[in-house]
């Protein structure tokens, strides 16, 4: 005989997977199951938070609970930008800064890049959000001395590429993309509201201009339950 939480957990379990409750729709309230079936607060907490142990719904403090919205296709070619799938999906997109500084090129950043170790690189860290889901969390390395004012400017602008075609650079290409997969850190799964249970997309790729100089290198996690990655030739 299963115990008030679990059968709570299978009545939304089987709810979510039935479209009763849609992608992206917040759950009821601990304080409304609770009154609803007779159960207590923390009945509700227990089966909320095996919920989102099996990455159906996410927990957001403050906010309440919400189904995990899934299956978006990222197609990556040269120019790709998951930003443009977003607002193709008509998803308002929005970047966060998380960290950005300007630190020496050593190992494999000053490798990917072709600069001599002690080099100046700008590194920029960033949340990339559909409405309020946070979906991908990047951080990526340019040489400095690409732009003048470069830190400020990507902070002002939100978004490299066109902060290249605004200084006359063009466009940047991606040459080169690998994929892994692996469980996240408490910092990955806290910024991407994602059970630490459930594999993250570990990609790195490299943007090069149309004259071939190295001028992205960029390390990221995406969430797997909300992404699925199409590889274009």
């Amino acid at each position: 005989m299963k115990s008030q939480w679990e059968a709570l957990y299978v009545e939304l379990r089987d709810g979510i997977r039935n479209r009763k409750y849609a992608p992206g729709q917040r759950l009821p309230t601990e304080h409304e199951l609770s009154a609803s079936h007779g159960v207590s607060r923390n009945t509700v907490r227990r089966a909320y938070l095996a919920l989102s142990q099996d990455g159906l719904i996410r927990i957001v403090n403050g906010r309440g609970s919400y189904v995990m919205e899934n299956g978006i296709v990222y197609e990556i070619d040269a120019v790709s930008r998951f930003r443009d799938v977003l607002d193709r999906l008509g998803v308002d997109s929005t970047s966060r800064v998380i960290q950005s500084a300007v630190e020496a090129a050593v190992g494999e950043v000053a490798e990917r890049l072709e600069l001599v170790e002690g080099n100046l690189v700008l590194r920029h860290t960033t949340v990339i959000l559909g409405g309020d889901v946070p979906f991908i969390l990047t951080t990526r390395y340019f040489p400095f001395d690409l732009i003048p004012d470069f830190e400020n400017r990507l902070a002002r602008m939100g978004a490299f590429t066109p902060l290249l075609r605004e200084e006359g650079l063009g466009d940047l290409h991606r040459v080169s993309t690998t994929v892994g997969a692996r469980m996240p850190r408490d910092d990955e799964a806290a910024l991407l509201a994602c059970p630490h249970n459930a594999p993250l997309l570990d990609v790195s790729a490299l943007g090069r201009l149309s004259d071939g100089r190295a001028v992205e290198w960029q390390q990221a996690v995406m969430n797997s339950q909300l992404i699925r990655l199409s590889f274009s030739a």
